[in-house]
């Protein structure tokens, strides 16, 4: 049996490491447009601050796929997919043939029409290549624009800010990290991005840019104002990389429509990872949720299916965290509910300490968190809205600075939160 697989990152990992584990005969080939081993997008903003080294991004050992007895084909591109054939082929027109197929391809950033990619000093952050190339041109920088306030727009920004640039942040929302926290939660974060010396500017976005001799040097916003600058990063969200299964019957929405194995609508191929689209455990509907740990179990689940082991994805959590001086965030599934909703919330904030908690509820089921500055129970919380628990006659007590494990086990009892603590 061949097994292919498209893609050399989280999910990828997963699922080489599940299906070897059950399954040390079959031939496996991983291909990736990418030539470096496996890395870890999610440290790649803290290569950029100089923090660690590339040593320190990988995710594996360089002989991960070797000890695994897994070809890799690195620095080629897969265009095109034929299920009938079951055959992949590659921007050079090198044929890979399978018999299992799992497209791992991940997303790629999306570029506003106003932007014109391929001029000198207009990055995106998604790759090693990305994060080296910005480093290589911060010596001809004074000034940074990011282009997008979500969890890689600031994380750019304050690794940039940390290498002596001057960085301004601007964002189309009313506050940052709109898909991430609410506004009350965002005045925390925006006032620590003042502190640290980082200029932001929502309700705006750029409509052109202007060069000098080929290079950056301004943009222009829709509030008629223009921001010198040296540097832009545009980090505008992303988009699954669906391009290959275009002549396909394979189903697509928002990513790679696939089932609780994490098959697609074609039997023998299979989606994880950033590509794929899976149930969202609190909202109950479908989508992408572009996390690292969402790519790794799913790409495991899809392993384990390939390899004969029935297994089922419970669904994924949408789930994000950032750290930088001055805020320690977590928040997960639905962070903000229009009035006059079906849920509920219980909030506590201390905007004096910089302390800020929301719980969103449905029917006595936590539904999301936000957590700002006091993170310590976002596991717990995060298992109980996984294990969708009923929480009403506590959900008062939820937010406590003395809640634990230990008021649980009052409410559930021992047996119970042992489960939780384990999950």
């Amino acid at each position: 049996m061949k097994l292919l697989i498209i893609g050399n990152s989280a999910a990828s990992v997963g699922a080489s490491e599940a299906f070897r584990k059950h399954d040390r005969v079959s031939e496996v080939t991983v291909v990736s447009d990418e030539s470096f081993p496996v890395y870890s997008r999610c440290m790649l903003s803290y290569f950029l601050s100089n923090r660690i080294d590339e040593s320190r991004l990988l995710f594996r050992p360089p002989d991960f796929h070797k000890d695994l007895n897994i070809q890799t084909v690195l620095g080629e591109r897969i265009e095109t997919v034929d299920t009938d054939r079951q055959q992949a082929v590659s921007r050079s027109d090198k044929v890979f043939d399978f018999d299992q197929l799992l497209i791992a391809t991940g997303s790629s950033p999306k570029i506003p029409d106003s932007i014109p990619f391929d001029t000198k000093g207009v990055f995106v952050l998604r790759t090693l290549e990305d994060a080296c190339g910005i480093k290589s041109y911060t010596d001809k920088t004074r000034n940074a624009i990011i282009l997008g306030g979500g969890l890689v727009g600031m994380k750019a920004a304050f690794a940039l800010q940390k290498r002596g640039l001057h960085v301004t942040v601007v964002v189309r929302s009313p506050h940052v990290l709109s898909q991430m926290i609410d506004y009350e939660a965002a005045q925390i974060v925006m006032e620590r991005l003042a502190q640290n010396g980082i200029e932001v500017h929502t309700g705006s976005d750029i409509v052109g840019v202007k060069t000098r001799d080929g290079k950056l040097n301004s943009v222009r916003l829709n509030v008629e104002l223009d921001l010198p600058c040296e540097m832009l990063i545009v980090a505008k969200g992303v988009q699954s990389n669906m391009g290959l299964i275009r002549d396909t019957a394979i189903e697509q929405h928002w990513g790679i429509m696939t089932d609780s194995t994490m098959r697609t609508s074609i039997e023998n191929v299979y989606a994880a990872g950033d590509v794929a689209e899976t149930m969202d455990i609190a909202t109950g509907e479908r989508s992408v949720n572009a996390l690292w740990t969402c790519a790794i179990q799913q790409g495991r689940i899809a392993g384990l299916n390939m390899a004969g082991q029935a297994k089922q994805y419970d669904g994924s959590v949408g789930l994000n965290s950032i750290n930088f001086p001055g805020v320690d965030l977590i928040s997960f599934g639905v962070v903000k509910v229009k009035e006059n909703s079906d849920y509920e919330t219980v909030n506590v904030s201390r905007p004096e300490t910089g302390i800020y908690k929301k719980l969103i509820l449905k029917e006595g089921k936590i539904k999301g968190l936000i957590l700002v500055n006091a993170i310590d129970n976002a596991g717990i919380l995060l298992s109980l809205l996984s294990r969708k628990v009923d929480v009403n006659e506590f959900k008062e007590e939820l937010l406590g600075d003395q809640f634990g494990y230990g008021k649980l086990i009052g409410h559930l009892g021992q047996d119970a939160v042992k489960q939780y603590r384990e999950a």
